[in-house]
């Protein structure tokens, strides 16, 4: 387990897990964290998935790299149980690393909790920054198809949602739908809508249910595909 320099912030560290069964990659991606002085390894995991996933529940961490350097035929369902563990530590963030699929299988593999895909044949010095975007809840894709990506991301969305209809939704659930599409957290929505963090989350529970989403990736991009703003 390699441990990064002690931060005179600590409560700012980026804790990060990583599962890896390939020591040339892992010494790779240790190799290109080891100056990120708020980023800290605090578990690498290197056999079984279920033991990876017995890491994650104990841990909870804050950033969870998956490497692997062969298509994984379950990596789907690995994903989706990842997701379920999460589910009481929504700020937990799951990238993983990889020779870049389709677009596709990226889609698909964002659909279950995905918030990054690095591709092994990208720059090593972009890992660090890579983590430090997924742990605010952005996205992180390879520079140079992120457009071609979020197209196809925002095509399969509207295909998926196009049954499902904006009068479901109360006028204060479409506001804050319309608010997400903006790309604000809740507390930026709490504090533009003069309503608490926790109405927010009660809206934002209700909207998922009648749309039948189940990430607020979907949410924002349904409500870019729908033109709300």
């Amino acid at each position: 387990m390699n441990k990064k320099k002690t931060s005179t912030a600590t409560e700012k560290m980026i804790k990060v897990l990583i599962y890896c069964p390939s020591d040339l990659i892992l010494s790779g991606i240790l190799k290109a964290m080891e100056s990120a002085s708020d980023i800290e390894v605090i578990n690498i995991e290197k056999s079984t998935i279920e033991s990876f996933l017995e890491s994650i529940k104990a841990l909870k961490p804050d950033v969870i790299l998956f490497a692997k350097s062969e298509p994984l035929p379950n990596i789907r369902e690995i994903c989706k149980a990842i997701r379920e563990l999460l589910k009481g530590h929504p700020s937990s963030q799951l990238m993983l690393l990889g020779n870049i699929p389709s677009q596709e299988e990226i889609v698909s593999l964002m659909n279950t909790g995905v918030r990054g895909y690095f591709d092994l044949n990208d720059p090593s010095n972009q890992l660090s920054d890579a983590i430090r975007i997924i742990h605010k809840g952005e996205i992180w894709l390879p520079r140079d198809k992120m457009s071609s990506i979020m197209d196809r991301i925002i095509s399969v969305v509207g295909r998926d949602l196009k049954e499902k209809t904006l009068d479901q939704l109360t006028p204060t659930e479409f506001q804050v739908l319309r608010l997400i599409g903006q790309g604000k957290s809740n507390d930026e929505i709490a504090e533009a809508m003069f309503i608490s963090k926790n109405t927010v989350r009660s809206h934002i529970k209700s909207i998922y249910a009648k749309l039948d989403t189940h990430s607020r990736l979907q949410l924002a991009l349904y409500a870019i595909n729908s033109a709300l703003f």
